[in-house]
């Protein structure tokens, strides 16, 4: 393997011989070669750490999103004390009874306009 590499190492200076030793930092005791494939390896260990880790970011921020998610009580668990006095229906809030009188029980103009009129007399 090191001949291999001596080998190329070679051809590389008989190619580039001139050009390098011309380089003002360029040492000669330095397989240049080598520590290029070093630093290409590590950086691909990096951007697999890199990788590894914003994977696990993106299953926490799911888990964060999903348990922040508010679960909605059941029919059945939801105690319903507020009763409409014309058709016996029960709800669990007011605003819930409102809304159904509303919609289901509207008030003709006439029984609202004596409505209010009882509302103010003393």
């Amino acid at each position: 393997m090191n001949q291999l590499n001596d080998h190329i190492n070679n051809q590389f200076f008989s190619i580039y011989g001139n050009t390098i030793s011309q380089c003002p930092n360029y040492d000669s005791k330095i397989n240049y070669l080598l520590e290029s494939r070093k630093i290409f390896l590590f950086n691909q260990v990096l951007q697999q750490k890199i990788q590894f880790i914003k994977d696990q970011n993106t299953l926490l921020d799911l888990q964060l999103v999903h348990s922040k998610k508010k679960q909605r009580r059941k029919a059945t668990e939801i105690s319903k004390t507020y009763k409409c006095s014309q058709c016996e229906k029960s709800y669990g809030s007011e605003a819930s009874l409102n809304l159904h009188c509303k919609l289901k029980h509207p008030i003709i103009e006439s029984e609202s306009k004596t409505q209010i009129e009882q509302s103010f007399q003393i």
